[in-house]
């Protein structure tokens, strides 16, 4: 029996020659407009309660932000101090000069400065504005110039309300986890990719901020002593380790020579606070 296959002779085989996987072309381009739009309305979402978070925090009464600040501050084991006397004097005279460099720093915290046992070299603020260095840090600050780089950075901190607004993220962060697993409870593939995409932008938040933190360390040592030479000493004494630059990107902190050369271009700039 003799079969036709010419489309343009047979009205019935063109019709299914021209809907052959049309069904298939709808459905992707449907569930690709679902997911721009899930994104576009998660996005919105999202940046309404960080700004909102944002504003609120920024608001806050001092005796209200002292309260929060030292309610997440208790939750952290807070390690012995092993400073010395003669270091504690030390470290009280440096706070000194970089408060009367920057006439605005808040009055919301004794900004205690502590010296930790510590094989790692680091330093870190608490929300309260206690500021821990490492035994292993300290030994390596052989100047004054030094350490208050160190101090000034960790200040900047506390006063750019760094740990405060790093709570905004985790908190906006975990509402929009939490839509996404109301509106899809088996799609555990699409939580993770949301979360790993988050996790990422807080990552830049967190370097932007260390930007900021040596920025503001930098104008200090410039009121105080004339340059910021001493920013770029303190930063090579921690490179221990040469890492890959892919690793980077899932760093909290800035690569150390995008950091020197940061502090390297401001010689030219003072911002008197």
């Amino acid at each position: 029996m003799y079969q036709n296959n010419n489309k343009e002779d047979n009205p019935a085989l063109s019709l299914i020659y021209d809907y052959t996987n049309v069904s298939e072309t709808n459905h992707l381009k449907g569930l690709v407009e679902i997911i721009i739009k899930l994104c576009i309305i998660l996005t919105i979402i999202y940046t309404c309660i960080f700004v909102s978070l944002g504003i609120i925090i920024d608001s806050l009464p001092i005796e209200k932000q002292i309260k929060l600040e030292n309610f997440i501050a208790s939750t952290v084991h807070e390690p012995k101090n092993i400073a010395t006397r003669e270091e504690a004097i030390r470290l009280k005279k440096i706070k000194r000069n970089i408060l009367s460099a920057d006439y605005n720093f808040p009055k919301t915290s004794k900004l205690n400065i502590i010296i930790i046992n510590d094989k790692e070299k680091n330093a870190l603020c608490l929300p309260n504005g206690n500021i821990y260095i490492t035994s292993a840090l300290y030994k390596k600050l052989t100047n004054d110039e030094m350490l208050t780089f160190v101090i000034a950075h960790e200040m900047a901190h506390y006063k750019n309300k760094d740990h405060l607004k790093n709570i905004r993220h985790q908190i906006a962060s975990a509402i929009i986890l939490s839509l996404l697993q109301i509106a899809n409870p088996s799609d555990t593939t699409s939580v993770k990719i949301l979360e790993g995409g988050l996790n990422m932008s807080n990552l830049n938040f967190s370097r932007s901020n260390e930007k900021k933190a040596d920025i503001y360390a930098g104008n200090i040592l410039l009121a105080l002593y004339g340059n910021n030479k001493a920013g770029a000493d303190v930063l090579n004494n921690l490179r221990d380790k040469k890492y890959p630059p892919v690793l980077m990107l899932f760093s909290t902190h800035p690569d150390i020579d995008s950091r020197i050369q940061a502090l390297n271009s401001q010689r030219k700039y003072y911002v008197k606070y």
